[in-house]
């Protein structure tokens, strides 16, 4: 799928991650492999630290958190929520979504328009994509994208596959229209889900509900522990998919868009380690100075936030003083690939 959508641009970005940190170094005790192995692991794939909350806090309270923080600096204001689209890959309740308990926390007017989304790795491209297409519909001039992800804390420590990797946290990106038709974002996605396998949770929807069957832990061939209910991750096929299908979906858009690649200044991707990203870049033939690598290492793969971290921890000063070029993509669960 392909649109070019006019009139429309991010005014905006916030990001909010939890305070208490989980270090690589603490954690070799409890996988079980060699600590040296571990240690040889975690430099290659750039695990060092990671944020995750505490199980109290809810995806809501991290989307909360960081809109009230917008509200009492005077960046946004609650009159101006007109619309918002809250993308996230688990919820508060099982119904109602998680916008019906952001619109309660925050107390919003009553016409300001809930959009909930299910999604993962590709959420923010994906929530972006429904923000600008509801100010392109023409009933609203600002929509709020939230992206929130929180529960790392139920990860099974004993699993090094997935367990350093997890990290909680809430973006923001304030999307408004624009009376200059030269603002433009241009989309492109595509779905593979003959290859959802390779990165699933088995247990805890409705073809596998959650039970006592599916919470016992078991000894994967890898060596990993984990039980139904955690996320199971076929690195190498995730690795190929990645390495086969990002490079071309970049020049895809680039194409699409009517820019040149090299003309583009920053690539803000999805974050699932350094290591992987820094194969894409040299795949990509561009400088990895440009498509930023650290985020898993400071905060943790939040899957649908990790761009907005990407942003306000890689850009934030500069977008003060920069207007750049900048190309999104994100690849992962589905599998699923939006740039």
């Amino acid at each position: 799928m392909k649109a070019t959508i006019h009139g429309v641009k991010i005014r905006g970005v916030c990001a909010t991650v939890p305070s208490h940190v989980s270090r690589f170094e603490d954690e070799l005790k409890h996988f079980p492999f060699p600590e040296k192995t571990s240690r040889r692991l975690g430099k290659v794939m750039g695990f060092k630290e990671h944020r995750i909350a505490d199980p109290k806090t809810t995806p809501c309270d991290l989307a909360s958190y960081t809109l009230n923080y917008l509200f009492h600096k005077g960046y946004l204001r609650k009159a101006d929520m007109q619309g918002l689209v809250v993308v996230a890959q688990q919820a508060d309740h099982p119904l109602p979504g998680n916008t019906k308990v952001i619109h309660g926390q925050l107390g919003l007017s009553r016409d300001t328009h809930c959009v909930d989304m299910y999604e993962n790795c590709i959420g923010f491209i994906s929530g972006l994509f429904a923000a600008c297409s509801l100010i392109a519909g023409g009933g609203l001039d600002r929509v709020v994208l939230v992206t929130t992800d929180a529960g790392s804390c139920y990860g099974n420590i004993r699993d090094r596959n997935t367990y350093p990797l997890g990290g909680d946290a809430a973006g923001v990106a304030v999307v408004v229209r624009s009376d200059n038709p030269e603002d433009k974002i241009s989309f492109v996605f595509h779905h593979d889900g003959s290859r959802r396998g390779a990165l699933l949770t088995p247990a805890g929807g409705m073809r596998l509900p959650y039970s006592e069957e599916t919470a016992k832990v078991f000894q994967d061939e890898m060596g990993n522990y984990r039980s139904l209910n955690n996320m199971y991750m076929d690195g190498t096929a995730v690795f190929q998919f990645v390495m086969e299908e990002v490079p071309p979906l970049v020049e895809e858009v680039c194409a699409y868009a009517g820019v040149q690649k090299h003309d583009i200044q920053y690539h803000i991707t999805h974050q699932p380690n350094r290591f992987m990203l820094e194969k894409l870049a040299d795949l990509m033939g561009i400088s990895r100075d440009i498509l930023f690598n650290n985020i898993v290492e400071n905060f943790g793969n939040s899957s649908p936030s990790t761009i907005p971290v990407n942003i306000a921890f890689n850009l934030g000063k500069r977008l003060l003083e920069e207007n750049p070029l900048v190309c999104f993509s994100a690849f992962g669960a589905g599998l699923s690939l939006g740039a």
